[in-house]
Formats: structure tokens, sequence, C-alpha cells
């Protein structure tokens, strides 16, 4: 069930946020240009090319692997909330759901607190979970600075954290506190330990993608909204693989907000940023609804001029590739992730470290991964879902 955690706001708030923490000013602020060379030299364009093409044909595969089968029997008469940042958001509603979804397979009452889009409610949203005196928290898409002071009590409190598509205090880029607030995070597998090199491998797939297709001489503007940690590390992804192709270039970079998005100011700020650069040949989204309600509409009736380099790979982008709006996508599954963010509760409330939850993420374009169904999500070909059933040793 959903609990109403706040006033609902205006239905073009509710009709196009993706994501959403507070906003800041929006600017743009053009890219160093690598020098381009045609050495065969191993840091040459051509070396660069080889190895981005090599890198898409395995990002089609993905990266994706199965659950953890270690047994880790289901913790028993848990009660969790799941403060979501906004339920009328994909970006939100797909990790939460799937979060809840899990909740109930593990046998724990669970209950979804929306944020309805405003930051502001996240504290007051944290305060009322620990007044309800539950076992754990979920949160997603909300970084620990956000909410410092509500977790600091849901610690002494003794209740455990975990987090989706979010960053802990302790990280340099969510609060840079000698120590974090979350009691536990999803595992990625031995080889993405570091959640921020991990993250930024995400931005580099997109990359590659574009160095590959383009035959590495694709002309970059990189749409990017600064409020959300996870996108500054999928930025950095992407920003250092172009850098190194000794070929393609990022030429600019155009900050974005949600306020944009709301206000309508998207679509001609973007178109101006295309008239700033007529050389560019490709634009990178940082999100789903910055390519439906930005980029697609500022490239009007001429998509084929500048090609799209999707976000997240909702079902959206995905109809937009089919319709040659866009190019590709990555495509991760956030069901999945609300799944492993109960597992990683469960890890927690049994006093053992979290195993790996296999998630990965798969190259999407017109001739790979699109799902037959129009309406659909992007799912791994692995039953996660039983996976973790199994190793909770539920039915």
């Amino acid at each position: 069930m959903t609990h109403k955690g706040a006033l609902i706001r205006t239905a073009a708030v509710v009709v196009v946020l993706g994501l959403s923490l507070t906003a800041c000013s929006s600017s743009t602020s053009p890219s160093s240009t690598p020098k381009n060379t045609n050495s065969t030299s191993p840091g040459s364009s051509s070396a660069a090319l080889k190895a981005a093409i090599a890198a898409t044909n395995a990002g089609y595969k993905g990266t994706s692997t199965n659950v953890n089968a270690t047994s880790r029997p289901a913790a028993k008469n848990k009660t969790i909330v799941i403060i979501s940042a906004g339920q009328a958001a994909d970006s939100n509603s797909v990790p939460s759901d799937g979060a809840l979804q899990a909740a109930e397979a593990i046998g724990w009452h669970a209950t979804i607190y929306d944020a309805m889009l405003n930051p502001s409610n996240y504290a007051g949203l944290v305060r009322q979970a620990i007044a309800a005196h539950v076992n754990g928290i979920i949160l997603d898409a909300i970084d620990c600075d956000k909410v410092q002071g509500p977790l600091e009590q849901a610690r002494k409190a003794g209740i455990a954290v975990t987090a989706m598509y979010a960053f802990d205090c302790n990280d340099p880029n969510a609060g840079n506190e000698k120590t974090g607030l979350f009691s536990g995070i999803t595992n990625y597998g031995v080889k993405n330990s570091d959640l921020d090199t991990f993250t930024e491998s995400y931005g580099a797939d997109q990359a590659d993608y574009v160095i590959a297709k383009s035959d590495n001489t694709a002309k970059i503007i990189v749409v990017q909204d600064p409020e959300f940690t996870v996108l500054y590390y999928t930025a950095l992804g992407f920003d250092r693989t172009i850098a190194a192709s000794h070929g393609s270039q990022v030429i600019a970079t155009l900050d974005i907000t949600q306020e944009d998005l709301v206000d309508g100011n998207i679509v001609p700020k973007i178109q101006a940023e295309l008239e700033r650069y007529p050389q560019a040949t490709w634009i990178k989204s940082p999100y789903t609804y910055a390519t439906t309600l930005g980029i697609v509409p500022a490239l009007g009736a001429n998509p084929n001029k500048v090609s799209v380099m999707g976000g997240e790979g909702f079902h959206d982008e995905l109809d937009d590739i089919r319709d040659g709006k866009i190019v590709a996508t990555n495509a991760i599954s956030s069901n999945w992730t609300g799944w492993a963010a109960v597992d990683t509760l469960n890890s927690i409330f049994n006093h053992t470290k979290p195993v790996d939850s296999g998630i990965g993420w798969t190259l999407v374009d017109a001739t790979h991964n699109l799902p037959a169904d129009p309406n659909a999500d992007y799912e791994p070909p692995v039953n996660y879902q039983a996976e973790y059933k199994k190793a909770w040793g539920v039915g």
C-alpha cells in the first residue's frame, strides 16, 4: 500500500519528473577537446575504436549474472518502509514497487511512503518511519546527505537502512563525511565493490557505443542534471572514456534541472545549444524524461541530424528507439534493484554481509535487445525473483 506522505503537487510535476532532488542553476560549460591522431599506437584513435567496438559487442550481451545462491533464510516478523522520491516517475516507482513485491515475497510487512517528487518531504517521511517503529528503511533515489539528521536518529533507534540509486554520506560527492549512515549497500560483485567506479562504468559503456557507431568521430553535447550524485558518476565515466578515445570529443556540457522540465525551458535550452554547436553529431541524455520531454522534441522533425544516446532505458526511450528518434540506451532492471535492496536488508537483519546481486545492464538499440512488448521495460534473461526466493527459503 502507498502512504500519502505529502500533498499532491501540480499535474505538470507529476507528469514530467523522472528523478527528484533539490534544484540548482543551469549552466553550459564547453569541454576540453582531445587531440586527434591517426597513429596505431595503444593510445591512438584507431586503437580506441577497436576497443570500443569490442566493448559494444560485449555490451549487447549484458553484464548481469545470476543471483548468488548462498542460503540466507528470510528474517522473520519484519516491518519495513520504502521511501520513494516520487511514485509518479518510472525512475522511482519501478524500483520501489519491486522492493514492495520482494518484501511481500519474503514475508514482511512493507509500505511505500511517497515523497511525491518534493525533496522537502524526504526528512519528514524518514521521521515518520522512525515513529512507526519499523525494522528497516529503503531509500529510493534519496542520497544520505539529504536526510542526514533523520538517518542519525534512525541509527540510534536501531533501524536498518539501505538505499537504491543513492549514495551514503561518506561519499565525496554526497556529503563527504568521515562515516556513512547506511547499514549496508547492495553488492554488485567483487569486481564492482567500489560503487563510484561501478557507476562510472555505466557511462563508459555508453561512451564506447558512441565511439564505435561514429567511427570515433563523434562531437557530443552531454546533457547533465547536477542534482543527482549517481548522474555525476555516470557522466564522469562517459567523459573520461570519450577523452581517452583520441578522436571523439565532448564539445559541450549542458546542465539542466527538474525545474527546466516543469517550466518548459528544457526544449528551447537544448535547441539553443544545438544552434551554438552546429557541429554536434551526438547528444547524451542523463535520464529518460530528459530524452522524451527535452531532447527528442528539441530535435523536432529532423531527428537524424544528431544521434541520441538515451539515459535509463525505460519503455518510453525504448519506444523512441523503435520510432528512430534515438539510437540506443543502456537498460538496467530497476525491478531487480528493488528485490536486491530487500535482500540487502535481509542480510543486515541476519548480521551477514550482502552477497552478489548479479545486477548489471545491457545495451539496447534497434537491432539488439528491444523487448517484444512495446509497453514493457527491458528485463534481462535472469530469473532473479525465483533465485531470491530459493535463497530465502520461501515459496
